[in-house]
């Protein structure tokens, strides 16, 4: 046997594997979604997005992050927790939203809306005022910072 063809063959299968190893070591970049840091956005999935569209299950939800009840201040639903770092407001079937005082913390509105876009059957903007659907109805998203910062959710008009 010529020993020719057998290194040619080497060769080959060599070039063939270097090959796929170059394929599977590129790397693509990603902007990684945030990870979720803020005990408001974490309250606000529990509170506001697990319970729509019609926000039945905010009570029992706000009562696990330490919200005694909420009271009926005649236009919505209304409660704090007991130091008063968590707030929430929900008006059955049109708002939801959980306030906080104001964090130090650039990636919140980021952290917001990819927690939202994962209860949305439609892609959610990456920008603000953002429409996310869920159980069939739209709802606009805001993230107000002035004096706090606020998770809103209502019903598209």
């Amino acid at each position: 046997m010529n020993p020719l063809p057998r290194t040619a063959l080497f060769a080959t299968l060599f070039a063939a594997l270097a090959q796929l190893g170059a394929c599977s070591s590129i790397t693509r970049q990603l902007d990684p979604e945030p990870t979720v840091t803020s005990a408001g956005i974490l309250a606000f999935r529990d509170i506001c997005l697990k319970s729509a569209p019609s926000f039945a299950g905010a009570q029992t939800a706000a009562r696990e992050h330490g919200i005694g009840g909420l009271s009926d201040a005649g236009f919505a639903m209304m409660g704090m927790n007991q130091d008063q770092t968590l707030g929430v407001q929900v008006r059955a079937n049109k708002e939801c939203a959980v306030t906080t005082p104001t964090q130090n913390d650039n990636s919140l509105t980021q952290q917001f809306l990819g927690v939202a876009g994962k209860f949305s059957s439609t892609p959610v903007e990456q920008s603000l005022p953002a429409r996310l659907t869920i159980g069939g109805q739209v709802f606009l998203l805001m993230h107000d910072r002035r004096g706090g910062e606020a998770y809103v959710m209502l019903k598209a008009p």
